[in-house]
């Protein structure tokens, strides 16, 4: 990926026309324009000024893939502006689709607590049920369309920041981990005892919203430390991720429908 390229990919998902960046780094839009079709190259301020503004290095933007780790590599860049924001957005959509499990879960808590009282058992549990529905659409409408494309495409990301990165993933990783693997204890302690009772084994009683408790927690920690960790190896690993059987078909049904 030349100079060019990579400033037209940076102005793109910042959303700058020409005239925008132009004023931004003080210059005008046919340099610019010239910047982006490799006619000419700018001055160290202006260098300077880009690399602050889409918060990547000078090296990065200056190194052609000849000369960088990504030689044959064809991707989607990524700034660290746009993967800092997908993490976050990861991290909203994962607790919306955490609470939407967790309150269909938590809907089983009426069920066993008014076993004599159908009009408050029956109330309780829909009302638990509605409530993770929309925490489920609430999922739906808080995933932003921009970051779709990092699921589809290999990324490229700035070597400096992928880096620092991994070195903030790994500090933070014990902590989801920590937060994991309660959860999945949790998650199949109540499949289990649910399924033991639905069974016969044992007989419904008020202990089990408990057991409802601890399964809808169990799904909560489930669904959001999942969602967050994948964001994260989305971009840290997507080598790996990029390399999966299932990316490669879904990649190239992508390309024949565009060539379509």
């Amino acid at each position: 990926m030349t100079f060019g390229e990579k400033l037209f990919k940076l102005r793109k998902e910042k959303g700058f026309s020409q005239e925008a960046l132009a004023e931004q780094v003080g210059t005008t839009r046919q340099a610019i324009s010239k910047w982006e079709n490799n006619q000419g190259f700018p001055e160290t301020e202006k260098l300077l000024q880009l690399s602050n503004l889409f918060e990547i290095s000078i090296d990065f933007l200056l190194k052609d893939e000849k000369s960088s780790n990504d030689v044959n590599e064809k991707g989607y860049y990524v700034s660290k502006e746009m993967a800092t924001g997908y993490i976050a957005n990861q991290k909203k959509v994962s607790s919306y689709i955490g609470m939407g499990f967790m309150f269909w879960a938590l809907a089983g808590i009426p069920y066993v607590m008014f076993t004599a009282n159908l009009t408050w058992r029956f109330l309780g549990m829909a009302i638990f049920i509605i409530v993770g529905i929309g925490s489920f659409v609430l999922g739906s409408f808080s995933e932003e369309q921009k970051y779709k494309v990092l699921k589809e495409e290999p990324l490229i990301l700035d070597y400096g920041y992928l880096k620092e990165l991994s070195k903030g993933y790994q500090a933070k990783r014990g902590i989801y981990v920590a937060l994991f693997v309660p959860s999945i204890i949790l998650f199949i302690i109540g499949i289990l005892a649910i399924s033991l009772t639905m069974s016969g084994k044992f007989a419904w009683c008020e202990y089990h919203s408990f057991v409802f408790l601890g399964f809808a927690m169990g799904l909560f920690g489930f669904c959001y430390c999942a969602g967050v960790i994948d964001a994260y190896e989305l971009l840290i690993k997507n080598e790996e991720y990029s390399s999966r059987l299932s990316f490669k078909i879904k990649h190239k049904i992508k390309d024949k429908i565009n060539n379509l």
